[in-house]
C-alpha cells in the first residue's frame, strides 16, 4: 500500500476519533474535554477540525428544532 493509499485512512482514524472526544465532552465528560484541548494546543489542524466538527453539530442541533 502506497503512503497516498495510507493517508486517508488516518485522517479518517484522528477524525473520528476527534468527533469521539467532542460528543463526550459536549455530553459532560471532563476528561475528554481536557484530552481535546491538549491536543488541540498541540496541533493547529486538530484545532480547525474541532471548530468545523463544532459547526455541523451545531447545525445539526438546529435543524432538529425545525423538524
Amino acid at each position: 500500500m502506497s503512503a497516498a493509499q495510507a493517508r486517508p485512512a488516518q485522517d479518517r482514524d484522528w477524525k473520528d476519533q476527534l468527533v469521539e472526544l467532542h460528543v463526550l465532552a459536549a455530553n459532560g465528560d471532563k476528561a475528554a474535554a481536557s484530552e481535546a484541548e491538549r491536543w488541540m494546543a498541540d496541533d493547529p489542524e486538530v484545532r480547525k477540525a474541532w471548530a468545523e466538527v463544532e459547526a455541523t453539530c451545531d447545525r445539526i442541533r438546529g435543524s432538529e428544532g425545525s423538524a
